[in-house]
C-alpha cells in the first residue's frame, strides 16, 4: 500500500501490485533487484530511486534493475558452472580435502559470494571463490559451514593475504595472484585440523514426520503464519516416507537444475520441487517409491492455490 514512487515502480516492474506481499516476495524478488545494481555496477541507482527520483525516473530505474538482475543471474550461473568443474577437476570434492578454493581471471567480483554459497550447498564444505582482476589482485568471498569459523580461518592464513574480514559464516579477502597457491595449501591444512568427518556430513533438521494427507491447506496456511523465515527463524522441515512417483521426474528451469516430482500417498497427491537437484532426475530412472524431506508451502498459479513441497532431500531403495 506504500505510495513511495520508488517502491511503487519496483512493485509494478515485478508485477506484484495486485498481490499480498510475503517475506518470500521481498527476499527473493525485490531485494535481489535492489542488490543487482551494486553487484553489477554501482548502488547509486537504487539510492536515487529510493530517495530523490520522481515517478517517471523511478519507473526507468526499476526497469533497469530488472535487466541488471537478469544479467547478474546469467553471469552467476556461468561462474557457478565453471567453479563446479574446477572443484571436481582439482579434487577438492574428495573427502580428504575439507575446504574448497577456486580462482580464475575475469570472474565478476559482484557475484562470487553467491557462487561460494552455491558451492557450500553442493559440496557441504567451506568455499572460497577468488576473482582475479587485470593487475594480479584477487578479490575473494568465502562461505562456511557451522563447524568452521570463517574469520578465524582467514586469520590463521593471514600471512598470505593483503587484507581480510568477516564473521563465523562468511568472509572476504584480498590476495595477490602469486599467493593463491600457498594460501590454498595453508587453508587445506588448517581445515584438515579443524573439520572432522562428521562435521562434513550434510545434515537436515527434521521438525516432524508427516503424511501427504496431513499437509492440507489449513495446516500449511497456519505454518506460514510463522513467517517471516530466515537465518534466525528457519522454516519447518517435514519428512514424508514411502511416496509413489505418479509420473516421471522431470528437469525444470532454464538450466535444467530443478527437479519436479508428482508425489502420491494413499490417495493424496502433491507437487514437489527441488532447486539445485536436477541431476537427481537421472538417478531416479525406474524408481517407484521415494521418501522426501522438505518445507511445505502454498503456491498460487493461474488463480489456484495448492500445497507444494520445497525439497531438501530425496532417498530411495
Amino acid at each position: 500500500s506504500s505510495k513511495h514512487p520508488g517502491l511503487r515502480a519496483m512493485l509494478e516492474s515485478a508485477k506484484l501490485t495486485s498481490e499480498k506481499l510475503t517475506a518470500k516476495d521481498v527476499g527473493f524478488i525485490l531485494a535481489p533487484r535492489l542488490n543487482a545494481c551494486g553487484r553489477m555496477g554501482h548502488a547509486k541507482l537504487a539510492v536515487e530511486m529510493l530517495t530523490e527520483a520522481g515517478p517517471e525516473r523511478c519507473k526507468h530505474i526499476a526497469e533497469s534493475l530488472v535487466k541488471l538482475n537478469t544479467e547478474r543471474q546469467k553471469i552467476e550461473r556461468q561462474i557457478a558452472d565453471e567453479a563446479v568443474e574446477m572443484v571436481i577437476a582439482s579434487g577438492h570434492d574428495k573427502p580428504a580435502n575439507r575446504v574448497i578454493v577456486v580462482a580464475r581471471e575475469n570472474w565478476h567480483g559482484g557475484v562470487i559470494g553467491i557462487v561460494a554459497s552455491r558451492l557450500v550447498r553442493r559440496f557441504s564444505k567451506p568455499a572460497f571463490v577468488i576473482a582475479i582482476n587485470g593487475d594480479g589482485m584477487g578479490q575473494c568471498s568465502g562461505r562456511s559451514i557451522p563447524a568452521f569459523h570463517m574469520r578465524d580461518a582467514l586469520a590463521a592464513c593471514g600471512e598470505y593475504l593483503v587484507g581480510f574480514g568477516g564473521h563465523a559464516m562468511a568472509g572476504g579477502m584480498r590476495i595477490q595472484q602469486d599467493k593463491i597457491e600457498a594460501f590454498t595449501e595453508a587453508m587445506l591444512a588448517f581445515a584438515a585440523e579443524h573439520i572432522s568427518d562428521a562435521q562434513l556430513a550434510p545434515q537436515i533438521a527434521i521438525d516432524a514426520e508427516v503424511t501427504l494427507s496431513g499437509l492440507g491447506y489449513n495446516v500449511v496456511s497456519h505454518l506460514e503464519r510463522l513467517a517471516p523465515f530466515g537465518q534466525g527463524n528457519q522454516p519447518p522441515v517435514v519428512a514424508v516416507r514411502d511416496c509413489q512417483l505418479l509420473s516421471e521426474p522431470r528437469r525444470m528451469g532454464r538450466s535444467g537444475n530443478v527437479i519436479g516430482l508428482q508425489l502420491g500417498q494413499n490417495g493424496t497427491s502433491m507437487r514437489a520441487v527441488g532447486f539445485g537437484m536436477g541431476d537427481v532426475v537421472d538417478k531416479l530412472a525406474g524408481v517407484k517409491i521415494v521418501s522426501v524431506a522438505g518445507t511445505p508451502g502454498l503456491n498460487t498459479f493461474n488463480g489456484r492455490t495448492n500445497v507444494e513441497l520445497k525439497l531438501e532431500d530425496i532417498t530411495w531403495g
